[in-house]
């Protein structure tokens, strides 16, 4: 037990197994009542996890570690993201959460997108597109994102029962550097898009 403790310190706290091992009493004492009180919320609110999962404590303690992770460049390393849904069936839940959880990283870079979109424009020779919303630009650009991103890292999933639904919420880590490589391919996709469907208004 005391390993795996120190195992959970280290990963949340982005030091070494070493220096886990020489924090004080004190501090193992208040990393170890804080974690418990965060699984302690959950389950009081019903929720659990699904056999073959890692556990609560585990799941929770893993999703600190990519929150807090930095690239290079001491900016964050991920695009966190994460959706609850509801439905009949712990399938269904599921399916509608992993687009749920899509459609809210492409909105954490949502500023990303509406540069990338306005630059695009800008940038644009297509005369028409001038007359074209930038919101509903976005939008479109940000589904295709969605529906593009790559594999992300699943650090939450945790259900409940509702009724006779199941409550569903999932959390998800994806690579920055990547997902803004998917938003510059859906902002030219979307304005090709849009290139197109003005000249089939014209001819």
């Amino acid at each position: 037990m005391k390993k795996f403790l120190i195992l959970i310190l280290a990963v949340t706290l982005g030091i070494s197994a070493t220096d886990a091992q020489q924090l004080s009493k004190r501090e193992i004492k208040a990393q170890k009542k804080a974690l418990q009180q965060e699984i302690a919320g959950y389950q009081a609110q019903g929720w659990t996890v699904a056999p073959g999962n890692l556990s609560m404590a585990e799941q929770i303690t893993r999703s600190k570690s990519f929150i807090t992770a930095m690239d290079e460049n001491n900016e964050a390393k991920y695009v966190i993201a994460e959706a609850t849904t509801t439905a009949e069936t712990h399938k269904a839940a599921m399916q509608s959460a992993q687009s749920a959880v899509k459609l809210a990283a492409a909105n954490t870079i949502h500023g990303e997108i509406m540069s990338l979109t306005e630059t695009s424009l800008a940038n644009s020779e297509e005369a028409a597109l001038q007359a074209v919303s930038v919101d509903e630009f976005v939008t479109a650009a940000k589904e295709l994102v969605a529906a593009s991103l790559p594999r992300g890292i699943l650090l939450i999933s945790m259900y409940r029962e509702v009724g006779n639904n199941v409550q569903l919420r999932l959390m998800y880590a994806y690579d920055y550097a990547k997902v803004l490589d998917s938003a510059k391919a859906a902002t030219r996709q979307t304005l090709q898009d849009k290139i197109d469907k003005l000249h089939n208004k014209l001819n």
